[in-house]
Protein backbone atom coordinates (compact mmCIF):
# COMPACT_ATOMS: atom_id res chain seq x y z
CA UNK A 1 0.00 0.00 0.00
CA UNK A 2 1.50 3.36 -1.13
CA UNK A 3 2.14 6.00 1.73
CA UNK A 4 0.07 9.43 0.69
CA UNK A 5 0.25 12.83 2.89
CA UNK A 6 -2.98 12.38 4.03
CA UNK A 7 -1.39 9.70 5.96
CA UNK A 8 0.58 12.30 8.25
CA UNK A 9 -2.19 14.01 9.01
CA UNK A 10 -3.28 13.12 12.57
CA UNK A 11 -6.34 11.94 13.95
CA UNK A 12 -8.75 12.57 17.24
CA UNK A 13 -10.09 9.56 18.12
CA UNK A 14 -11.57 7.54 21.26
CA UNK A 15 -8.21 5.69 20.76
CA UNK A 16 -6.02 9.15 20.96
CA UNK A 17 -7.61 10.32 23.95
CA UNK A 18 -7.28 7.68 25.50
CA UNK A 19 -3.55 8.17 24.72
CA UNK A 20 -3.49 10.87 26.16
CA UNK A 21 -5.07 10.63 29.46
CA UNK A 22 -3.14 7.84 30.17
CA UNK A 23 0.01 8.88 29.48
CA UNK A 24 -1.08 12.70 31.86
CA UNK A 25 -1.50 10.56 34.41
CA UNK A 26 1.56 8.24 33.67
CA UNK A 27 3.60 11.59 33.63
CA UNK A 28 1.93 13.05 37.26
CA UNK A 29 2.27 9.74 38.97
CA UNK A 30 5.36 8.59 37.19
CA UNK A 31 7.06 12.41 38.12
CA UNK A 32 5.98 12.77 41.67
CA UNK A 33 7.17 9.11 42.43
CA UNK A 34 10.61 10.26 41.22
CA UNK A 35 10.34 13.84 42.99
CA UNK A 36 9.38 11.36 46.02
CA UNK A 37 12.40 8.64 45.57
CA UNK A 38 15.00 11.56 46.54
CA UNK A 39 14.43 11.72 50.05
CA UNK A 40 13.09 7.85 49.88
CA UNK A 41 15.36 6.08 48.23
CA UNK A 42 14.64 4.30 43.93
CA UNK A 43 11.97 1.52 45.18
CA UNK A 44 10.00 4.93 45.60
CA UNK A 45 10.12 5.82 41.54
CA UNK A 46 10.67 2.02 40.83
CA UNK A 47 7.35 0.68 42.22
CA UNK A 48 5.78 4.14 41.83
CA UNK A 49 6.10 3.88 38.10
CA UNK A 50 5.71 0.55 37.66
CA UNK A 51 2.26 0.46 39.04
CA UNK A 52 0.85 3.43 37.85
CA UNK A 53 2.04 1.44 34.25
CA UNK A 54 0.48 -1.27 34.89
CA UNK A 55 -2.62 0.83 36.27
CA UNK A 56 -2.75 2.85 32.72
CA UNK A 57 -1.64 0.07 30.49
CA UNK A 58 -4.82 -2.18 31.98
CA UNK A 59 -7.45 0.70 31.79
CA UNK A 60 -6.76 1.43 28.13
CA UNK A 61 -5.63 -1.62 26.57
CA UNK A 62 -9.37 -2.26 25.09
CA UNK A 63 -9.20 1.15 23.61
CA UNK A 64 -5.93 2.43 21.98
CA UNK A 65 -3.68 -0.59 23.02
CA UNK A 66 -2.27 1.26 26.03
CA UNK A 67 0.98 2.12 24.24
CA UNK A 68 1.74 5.35 26.80
CA UNK A 69 4.89 5.66 25.35
CA UNK A 70 6.12 6.69 21.80
CA UNK A 71 9.13 4.06 21.80
CA UNK A 72 6.84 1.57 21.55
CA UNK A 73 3.94 3.08 18.99
CA UNK A 74 7.71 3.78 16.94
CA UNK A 75 7.83 0.19 17.24
CA UNK A 76 4.31 -0.68 16.11
CA UNK A 77 4.45 1.80 13.06
CA UNK A 78 7.46 0.29 12.06
CA UNK A 79 5.86 -3.15 11.97
CA UNK A 80 2.79 -2.34 10.92
CA UNK A 81 1.52 -4.52 14.38
CA UNK A 82 -2.00 -5.41 14.30
CA UNK A 83 -2.32 -3.04 11.55
CA UNK A 84 -1.26 0.22 13.15
CA UNK A 85 -1.29 2.95 10.50
CA UNK A 86 1.33 6.14 9.97
CA UNK A 87 -1.67 8.22 10.69
CA UNK A 88 -2.60 6.61 13.77
CA UNK A 89 1.14 6.15 14.87
CA UNK A 90 1.41 10.12 14.51
CA UNK A 91 -1.39 10.77 16.30
CA UNK A 92 -0.74 8.89 19.17
CA UNK A 93 2.82 10.00 19.42
CA UNK A 94 1.01 13.66 19.10
CA UNK A 95 -1.10 13.20 22.15
CA UNK A 96 1.54 11.09 24.13
CA UNK A 97 3.92 14.17 23.66
CA UNK A 98 1.49 16.71 25.17
CA UNK A 99 -0.11 15.11 27.59
CA UNK A 100 3.45 14.43 29.59
CA UNK A 101 3.93 18.40 29.03
CA UNK A 102 0.57 18.94 30.21
CA UNK A 103 1.06 16.71 33.03
CA UNK A 104 4.79 17.78 33.96
CA UNK A 105 3.57 21.09 34.29
CA UNK A 106 0.53 20.28 36.35
CA UNK A 107 3.26 18.46 38.91
CA UNK A 108 5.46 20.68 39.05
CA UNK A 109 2.56 23.93 39.98
CA UNK A 110 1.51 21.57 42.89
CA UNK A 111 4.60 20.39 44.70
CA UNK A 112 6.28 22.61 47.10
CA UNK A 113 9.51 24.05 46.38
CA UNK A 114 11.17 21.78 48.40
CA UNK A 115 9.90 19.14 46.75
CA UNK A 116 11.35 20.69 43.65
CA UNK A 117 14.71 20.95 44.86
CA UNK A 118 15.50 17.67 42.75
CA UNK A 119 13.66 17.87 39.57
CA UNK A 120 11.86 14.97 38.57
CA UNK A 121 13.75 15.46 34.86
CA UNK A 122 15.15 12.46 33.67
CA UNK A 123 18.82 12.78 34.41
CA UNK A 124 21.12 11.04 36.82
CA UNK A 125 24.99 10.63 37.61
CA UNK A 126 25.87 9.72 34.53
CA UNK A 127 24.15 12.19 32.27
CA UNK A 128 26.49 15.43 32.01
CA UNK A 129 29.37 13.64 30.74
CA UNK A 130 29.31 10.01 29.71
CA UNK A 131 26.16 10.33 26.88
CA UNK A 132 27.50 7.23 25.59
CA UNK A 133 26.71 4.98 28.46
CA UNK A 134 23.89 6.74 28.91
CA UNK A 135 22.28 5.98 25.71
CA UNK A 136 23.37 2.51 26.04
CA UNK A 137 21.93 2.05 28.99
CA UNK A 138 18.48 3.66 28.04
CA UNK A 139 18.62 1.51 24.76
CA UNK A 140 18.87 -1.50 26.84
CA UNK A 141 16.00 -0.74 29.18
CA UNK A 142 13.88 0.61 26.75
CA UNK A 143 14.28 -2.38 24.57
CA UNK A 144 13.35 -4.77 27.46
CA UNK A 145 10.27 -3.07 28.25
CA UNK A 146 9.26 -2.61 24.39
CA UNK A 147 10.02 -6.80 23.98
CA UNK A 148 8.01 -7.66 27.00
CA UNK A 149 4.66 -5.36 25.81
CA UNK A 150 4.98 -6.89 22.26
CA UNK A 151 5.15 -10.51 24.22
CA UNK A 152 2.03 -9.96 26.50
CA UNK A 153 -0.05 -7.20 24.70
CA UNK A 154 0.70 -7.65 20.85
CA UNK A 155 1.10 -10.62 20.16
CA UNK A 156 -2.14 -11.96 22.20
CA UNK A 157 -2.44 -15.29 19.94
CA UNK A 158 0.34 -16.73 21.79
CA UNK A 159 0.60 -14.77 24.79
CA UNK A 160 0.03 -17.07 28.20
CA UNK A 161 -0.07 -13.83 29.96
CA UNK A 162 -3.98 -12.82 29.79
CA UNK A 163 -5.56 -9.88 31.66
CA UNK A 164 -2.37 -10.17 33.48
CA UNK A 165 -0.31 -8.87 31.19
CA UNK A 166 -0.07 -5.23 31.61
CA UNK A 167 1.29 -6.07 35.04
CA UNK A 168 4.32 -7.65 33.75
CA UNK A 169 4.27 -4.34 31.92
CA UNK A 170 4.64 -2.75 34.81
CA UNK A 171 7.45 -4.46 36.40
CA UNK A 172 9.50 -4.14 32.89
CA UNK A 173 9.14 -0.38 33.85
CA UNK A 174 9.79 -1.19 37.69
CA UNK A 175 12.98 -3.74 37.05
CA UNK A 176 14.40 -0.63 33.98
CA UNK A 177 13.66 1.93 36.75
CA UNK A 178 15.74 -0.16 39.61
CA UNK A 179 18.74 -0.98 36.95
CA UNK A 180 19.52 2.67 35.41
CA UNK A 181 17.25 4.98 37.50
CA UNK A 182 20.59 6.65 39.47
CA UNK A 183 22.25 6.32 36.76
CA UNK A 184 20.21 7.95 34.10
CA UNK A 185 17.07 9.14 35.51
CA UNK A 186 15.32 5.66 34.27
CA UNK A 187 13.29 7.18 31.08
CA UNK A 188 12.76 4.41 29.05
CA UNK A 189 9.78 6.53 27.14
CA UNK A 190 10.50 9.70 24.66
CA UNK A 191 7.55 11.74 26.48
CA UNK A 192 8.83 10.64 29.60
CA UNK A 193 11.78 12.50 28.90
CA UNK A 194 10.40 15.94 26.93
CA UNK A 195 7.70 16.35 29.62
CA UNK A 196 9.73 17.56 32.88
CA UNK A 197 12.62 18.85 30.22
CA UNK A 198 9.81 21.43 29.08
CA UNK A 199 8.17 22.19 32.77
CA UNK A 200 11.81 23.01 33.94
CA UNK A 201 13.59 23.93 30.96
CA UNK A 202 16.10 21.18 31.32
CA UNK A 203 16.99 20.80 27.46
CA UNK A 204 20.45 20.14 27.35
CA UNK A 205 20.57 16.24 26.80
CA UNK A 206 16.85 15.20 25.60
CA UNK A 207 18.40 14.55 22.00
CA UNK A 208 20.25 11.69 23.64
CA UNK A 209 17.85 10.28 25.43
CA UNK A 210 14.92 10.56 22.87
CA UNK A 211 17.12 8.90 20.03
CA UNK A 212 18.28 6.02 22.69
CA UNK A 213 14.39 4.93 23.48
CA UNK A 214 12.93 5.68 19.99
CA UNK A 215 15.52 3.42 18.21
CA UNK A 216 15.53 1.33 21.09
CA UNK A 217 11.19 0.83 20.41
CA UNK A 218 11.90 0.61 16.58
CA UNK A 219 14.27 -2.06 17.04
CA UNK A 220 13.19 -4.17 19.51
CA UNK A 221 9.58 -4.39 17.67
CA UNK A 222 11.89 -5.50 14.27
CA UNK A 223 13.59 -8.14 16.52
CA UNK A 224 10.46 -9.26 17.95
CA UNK A 225 8.99 -9.57 14.34
CA UNK A 226 11.67 -11.48 12.94
CA UNK A 227 13.55 -13.06 15.80
CA UNK A 228 9.88 -14.57 17.42
CA UNK A 229 7.67 -14.84 14.67
CA UNK A 230 4.86 -11.62 15.23
CA UNK A 231 3.99 -11.65 11.65
CA UNK A 232 3.54 -16.07 11.79
CA UNK A 233 1.32 -15.19 15.04
CA UNK A 234 -0.48 -12.42 12.97
CA UNK A 235 -1.44 -14.60 10.36
CA UNK A 236 -1.90 -18.12 11.64
CA UNK A 237 -3.54 -19.38 14.75
CA UNK A 238 -7.21 -19.89 15.40
CA UNK A 239 -7.60 -17.50 18.43
CA UNK A 240 -10.82 -15.20 17.75
CA UNK A 241 -10.36 -11.50 17.16
CA UNK A 242 -9.68 -9.31 19.97
CA UNK A 243 -10.91 -5.67 19.65
CA UNK A 244 -7.71 -3.56 20.74
CA UNK A 245 -8.10 0.15 19.66
CA UNK A 246 -10.97 2.40 18.71
CA UNK A 247 -10.44 4.44 15.63
CA UNK A 248 -12.97 7.13 14.79
CA UNK A 249 -15.50 5.85 17.33
CA UNK A 250 -15.39 2.21 15.86
CA UNK A 251 -12.75 -1.04 17.25
CA UNK A 252 -10.64 -2.39 14.96
CA UNK A 253 -9.94 -6.25 15.54
CA UNK A 254 -7.04 -8.39 14.65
Amino acid sequence: MSITASDFVPIFSPAVAAEFVGTFLLQFLSGAASANAADNGIAVAALGTGLAMAMLVLSSVHISGGHLNPAITAGYMVTKANGFTIKEGISYILAQILAAVMGSFLLRMILPNEALFHPFVTLGALSDKHWGQVMLLEFLCTSMVVLVFFAVITDKRRSMAGSAGPLAVGFAYAVGTFAEGPLTGASMNPARTLGPAVAFGHLAHILEYVFATTLAGIAAALAYRGLLGLEEAEEGGSAPPTPIRAVAGQQKYV
